[in-house]
Formats: structure tokens, sequence, C-alpha cells
């Protein structure tokens, strides 16, 4: 059950979701999919409408946009439009990905009780091994593609039953890339593209996001992605020289190297066998069974 913190929010969010079958039916094209769960109680798929997971999506629109009903309005049409017409669902739980891709991504659950409880999403920039390959000849695209697909995949752990245990941790880490990655212009267009994509399309997600192992040469990469987005996000960004101090902000570290306790590796804890909410397999098998006829 949602918790408002006051009587503005609770009005808020009581006049959007009443608001918001029409604003579905009338601007999204009927797509009423966020984060493979459906948002309104009516159309195909009803059967699988969950009004508390419905109402914490909601609440998190509304959150993201200082539950201003207007601002919060278009924030769930360009959501809803963009998740129709990219289909992340795709990316996450269809497509296939370039090995190159899947070395980079990994996807960990932080098992403290507390408040770092979270879902913890690796990207390991080490692993690439040919970045003039990895960007150049539309490959930039398609690895836009994985990283949503990762995101979606990570999201897929997450419960909105709770709107404390529903934000991911983000961590990027750096070590041994100086001498791969470079002042690139196809590099930093997918960045940006990137960085604008969570701003706009995953809002109050984020827990919190860390950039570990960070050389002084790849600083440039920093200063592109704080230029894209809001002062409350930045304010979840921590930078780290030595990715060993990593433990000291998230408790219960899932990797010694990063200053935890376990010895497995991130790749040995890695969580590979997700599935698509069944609201997600439901749109997904549809889409399938119209491309087939």
């Amino acid at each position: 059950m949602v918790q408002f913190n006051n009587d503005n929010e609770k009005k808020a969010f009581n006049n959007i979701k009443k608001q918001l079958p029409s604003t579905i039916h009338g601007e999204c094209q009927d797509y009423d999919e966020l984060y493979g769960h459906k948002l309104i109680p009516d159309g195909k798929g009803r059967e699988y409408y969950d009004e508390d997971i419905a109402d914490q999506l909601i609440y998190k629109l509304c959150k993201a946009n200082e539950f201003n009903e207007m601002e919060t309005k278009k924030r769930i049409v360009h959501i809803l439009n963009w998740r129709r017409d990219f289909n992340p669902l795709s990316a996450g739980f269809m497509e296939p990905h370039d090995d190159m891709f899947e070395k980079i991504g990994i996807l960990s659950e932080n098992k403290d009780n507390g408040p770092n409880k979270r879902v913890i999403t690796w990207n390991l920039y080490g692993e690439i091994e040919d970045r003039a390959k990895m960007f150049s000849n539309g490959q930039d695209k398609k690895f836009i593609r994985y990283r949503i697909g990762l995101m979606e995949r990570g999201l897929r752990l997450l419960d909105f039953h709770d709107d404390n245990n529903c934000y991911m941790t983000q961590v990027h880490d750096y070590k041994s890339v100086s001498m791969i990655f470079g002042m690139n212009s196809e590099m930093k267009s997918c960045i940006k593209n990137i960085v604008t994509i969570f701003q706009d399309y995953y809002p109050e997600s984020l827990y919190a996001k860390y950039f570990v192992n960070v050389p002084t040469i790849l600083a440039w990469i920093y200063d592109i992605i704080i230029k894209f987005v809001d002062k409350r996000t930045r304010e979840k960004f921590v930078v780290l020289s030595n990715g060993n101090k990593l433990g000291q902000y998230i408790k219960n570290c899932p990797q010694v190297g990063y200053g935890g306790k376990s010895n497995k590796s991130l790749k040995e804890q890695n969580m590979t066998n997700i599935r698509p909410t069944e609201y997600g397999l439901f749109l997904l098998q549809q889409q399938s069974n119209e491309e087939v006829e």
C-alpha cells in the first residue's frame, strides 16, 4: 500500500490514477505496461493487473515529477509511448545480444536486510576487448539495446509492492580500461543516449550509482554523464578511485575484490535465469503472434 507524506500527495496521486485509463487509451494507443506490469485494470490482459504494484509505479511517477499532475501525465505518456516503440521487454527477454556485451553486465542481489537491500547492476567496462568494434558500424545502437535489456532484467528482480525495496544500485567499474577507452565521438554519443534514456524513462528507479576505479584520464566520462541528469540523481552518485572501498558504502558487498566478504566472482554470482513478468510474457507472446501472422 502506498504511504503518502501529506494530503497533497494523496490528492495528486488519486487524480492521476483516476485519469490514467483515459490517458492511456487516448494518448498511448492502449499501451499500459511499465517494467512488465499493467497500470490499468481494463483492456487486454486484465487478469494480470495487480493494483498494489500499479499504485506503487504510479506513485513513483508522481514522486519523480514532484506530484505536479500536468507534468506527471506528460511523463507517463512520454514513457509509455517510448516503451511501445522501443520495446525494452524484447531487449530484456527475447533478443540475443553480442557476446562482447554480455561480458560487461552482471546482476547480483545484496542480501543485507537493512535499508541498503538492493539489486546491484554491475557494468564491468574492463571486459571490453575491442572498443573500436563496440562503437562502430551500428554496434553502439546494439549496445544501447543490450544495456536497456540489462536494466529490464534488473527491474524484474525488484519488489514493487514495497517502495522501500524497489530501487536499484548501479556500479560502473573502469578498472584496466585507461588504454581501451578514448575520447571517441561515437562513444560520447552512445553514453549521452544511454544517460538520456535512463533519465527520461526510468525515473525513481535508482538508489545509488557508484563509479569505481576511475582513472584521471577517464574523468571526462563522468563529466558527460552529470550534464544530463537532474540534481536529485547527481546526489546519488559516488566516485571512488579505489574499488576496494565500495564495501564501505554497500553493506554485505557481494565480492571480496570490492571490499566484500564473498570469494565467489561476480560472474559466479550473476543472476541469468530471469523470466519476464506474467504480463510481460503475455505481451511478448502477442508480439510474436502478430509477427507470424
